[in-house]
């Protein structure tokens, strides 16, 4: 019987070549690690929630009115919730931002002292609210020509 021999050849490379090829193997991995940073990104705490532990499946499909809207959110718990408060008596006072899915949510700003809810909201476009400079301007001219629930 014939003995199997390997199929590949052992060759002894010089020192700073087999940094050149250990760093290519890491750029073949990176765009596997960037995948899991994205997914991260989506989960920020990387665990699965069971429904159980929130009351996302309880939300109705839609509200009649803000105040009605307004008392559902508040009653229950979702996998993403985030908020900003300013300290002003006018304009934006303080937006809050909530997601069963890391895609979609409900966005409560109060503006001027008004409550207002925006349902189906992106969550890049919470991300890019949070990040400007100008919040009162980017609520303005991007945010309240969304829909909203009335």
């Amino acid at each position: 019987m014939a003995e199997l021999q390997p199929n590949f050849i052992s060759v002894r490379l010089p020192f700073m070549h087999r940094y050149v090829l250990s760093g290519l193997m890491w750029l073949s991995i990176l765009p596997a690690l960037g995948q899991q940073v994205e997914a991260d990104r989506k989960d920020p705490q990387n665990i699965k929630i069971d429904p159980q532990n929130t009351d996302c499946h309880q939300l109705p499909e839609s509200f009649e009115q803000t105040s009605e809207a307004l008392t559902a959110i508040g009653a229950t718990r979702f996998y993403y919730d985030e908020s900003i408060r300013t300290t002003r008596k006018s304009g934006l006072m303080q937006a809050r931002f909530v997601s069963c899915d890391f895609k979609k949510g409900f966005l409560i700003v109060r503006f001027d002292g008004v409550d207002q809810v925006f349902p189906a909201v992106e969550l890049e476009v919470w991300e890019q609210f949070q990040a400007t400079a100008d919040i009162d301007g980017y609520y303005l001219n991007k945010i309240r020509s969304m829909p909203m629930i009335d």
